[in-house]
C-alpha cells in the first residue's frame, strides 16, 4: 500500500475533478506545464529507441495522487512524435470520482508527445472494457503485449505505480486475520500490544489493487509471466516492494529492480523528472530517479523525512541465493527462533512480514567469515540503496537494501504460502 498523509489527502481531493476522464482529453495545461530543457530528441532509430511505459494502477484510494502522477510527467521531458523518437506511455484506470469504485471505467493507454514550442499532447491509443482491473496479471500481459508489438524498441522499462504488499498473498495484508485459522484475530490483537498504531498521519500506496467489482490484486508468482519483454528497468513506485522475494521473482525479466522496503509516501517519485532521467538520457539512468526521490524526502522534516529506496541488479540474485541457503540450511534452529523485536524491522502496525535480511542473519549468529561472504554477495546485488534515519516511527538502524520474510514471527499460513509460491523459498530453503 502506499502512505497518504491526512494533509496530503485532504490536498489530493482538490487535486481530483468531479469528473475524471480517463482520456484526460478536458485537462487544461497552466503555467509550468512547459519544459525548458534540451530541445531536441536524442536521435533514434527503431533499433534503438527506448519506451518507458508508466503503469498507473489507481482505481483505488490513490487515483487523485496517480492522475498527478501523469500530470508531472506532461511538465517534464516529452519526447516529439516521430520515427526518429522515443516513446513515452502510460497506462490507466483511474477512479471516476474519489473512492466511487461502482462506476465502471475502462482502462485507457496514453501515449504523450510533444513537439518544440507546444503543448504535450495526449493522445489515447488503445481503450479496454470498462471495469477491466489494470492489477491483474492477465491485463498486464494483454497490455505489455500490445505495448511491445505496436512499439518495436531496443529497450523497454517499466514504472509500476499503485498500492503494494511485497510478497504476501493478494488481500493478505489489509486483513491477516481473515486468513489465519485457530485464534489468529487474538494473535494479531496481541501484536499491537506490543507494536502500537502510531496516529493515522498515512493511508499506503500483492501488488496492485484495483477496487471494482470483482476486487483484483495480482500474486507475485504471476509478476514475470506478466511481462511479456525483457525490460532493460523495473521501477516499483510502491509499498513494501523492495523484498529479496520481489527481486528473485523478476530477476529473468528485467536488469534491474528499484523499489523501497518500507511503505511509500503517496507523492510518490518525482514523475516531472522521470522521463528526462530514463529517456532523454544517454542511457537510463535508474539510479538518479532513485537518488531524486530520496533527495525529495530526506530535505522534509518530523514524519514527512521518510523514505528508503534501493537497486537491485537482477543479475547477482542467484549468487546471493547461492550464499544464502549455505546459511539459511546452517541456522534453521536461530531462524525460527530468534527475538523478532530485536530484528530491524520495515512495517508498522501489527503488518509483521519485512525485515532486514542482514540483520535476520546477524542475529542468528553467523560467524565473522559468513558475514563478510554475506555481505560481499549482498554488495555485488544492490547496486544503490539510501535510506532516511526513520521512516514515520520506524528507526532505520541496519539497513540491507533489501527485507525478507522472518519464519520466527511468522504463521503457518504464511509458512505454506511461502514454500508453494515463493521462488526465494524454492531457491534457499528459509522455511523448510
Amino acid at each position: 500500500m502506499r502512505v497518504i498523509f491526512a494533509v496530503l489527502l485532504a490536498v489530493g481531493l482538490s487535486w481530483s475533478c468531479a469528473k475524471h476522464n480517463p482520456n484526460f482529453d478536458d485537462f487544461e495545461f497552466g503555467e509550468g506545464t512547459s519544459y525548458t530543457g534540451h530541445k531536441k530528441d536524442r536521435t533514434v532509430t527503431e533499433e534503438s529507441r527506448r519506451v518507458l511505459i508508466v503503469y498507473s494502477g489507481g482505481f483505488n484510494s490513490l487515483a487523485s495522487f496517480l492522475e498527478e502522477d501523469i500530470m508531472d510527467l506532461t511538465r517534464g521531458y516529452v519526447p516529439t512524435d516521430s520515427r526518429n523518437s522515443d516513446v513515452l506511455l502510460v497506462i490507466s484506470r483511474l477512479t471516476s470520482s474519489y473512492r466511487q469504485y461502482t462506476t465502471p471505467v475502462p482502462p485507457v493507454l496514453i501515449r504523450l508527445t510533444r513537439e518544440e514550442g507546444q503543448e504535450t499532447k495526449m493522445d489515447t491509443v488503445k481503450v479496454w472494457p470498462a471495469a477491466t482491473a489494470v492489477t491483474s496479471a492477465e491485463f498486464m500481459k494483454d497490455a505489455l503485449e500490445y505495448v511491445r508489438d505496436e512499439y518495436p524498441a531496443k529497450g523497454y522499462g517499466l514504472v509500476y505505480s499503485s498500492h503494494g504488499s511485497g510478497w504476501l498473498p493478494p488481500k493478505y495484508y489489509s486483513n491477516p486475520s481473515a486468513f489465519e485459522s485457530g485464534g489468529g484475530s487474538s494473535w494479531f490483537i496481541g501484536r499491537r500490544r506490543v507494536y502500537p498504531q502510531i496516529p493515522e498521519y498515512p493511508a499506503v500506496k500483492s501488488l496492485g489493487q484495483d477496487e471494482g467489482t470483482p476486487y483484483a490484486e495480482m500474486e507475485l508468482k504471476d509478476l514475470s509471466d506478466a511481462i511479456p519483454m525483457h525490460l532493460d528497468y523495473l521501477i516499483l513506485d510502491a509499498c513494501l516492494m523492495g523484498c529479496v522475494e520481489v527481486a528473485y521473482e523478476v530477476k529473468d525479466v528485467c536488469d534491474c529492480v528499484a523499489f523501497s522496503q518500507t511503505e511509500v509516501l503517496a507523492e510518490g517519485l518525482n514523475y516531472s523528472t522521470l522521463a528526462s532521467r530514463l529517456l532523454e538520457a544517454p542511457k537510463p539512468d535508474v539510479e538518479a530517479v532513485c537518488q531524486d526521490y530520496f533527495n525529495y524526502y530526506d530535505s522534509k522534516t518530523g514524519d514527512m523525512r521518510s523514505a528508503t529506496i534501493s537497486i537491485v541488479n537482477c543479475s547477482e540474485m542467484d549468487n546471493l541465493a547461492s550464499v544464502c541457503a549455505t546459511l539459511f540450511a546452517k541456522y534453521q534452529t536461530q531462524l525460527h527462533s530468534i527475538n523478532a523485536y530485536a530484528v530491524q524491522r520495515y512495517f508498522r502496525y501489527e503488518r509483521h512480514y519485512f525485515y532486514d535480511l542482514l540483520d535476520i542473519l546477524l542475529h542468528c549468529g553467523i560467524t565473522s567469515e559468513e558475514r563478510a561472504a554475506l555481505q560481499a554477495a549482498l554488495d555485488r546485488a544492490v547496486c544503490f540503496k539510501s535510506a532516511t534515519p526513520r521512516f514515520i516511527g520506524i528507526d532505520i538502524n541496519v539497513y540491507s537494501g533489501l527485507s525478507m520474510y522472518l519464519p520466527s514471527d511468522g504463521t503457518n499460513y504464511l509458512n505454506n504460502y511461502y514454500r508453494s509460491s515463493i521462488s526465494w523459498n524454492t531457491a534457499t530453503g528459509l522455511v523448510p
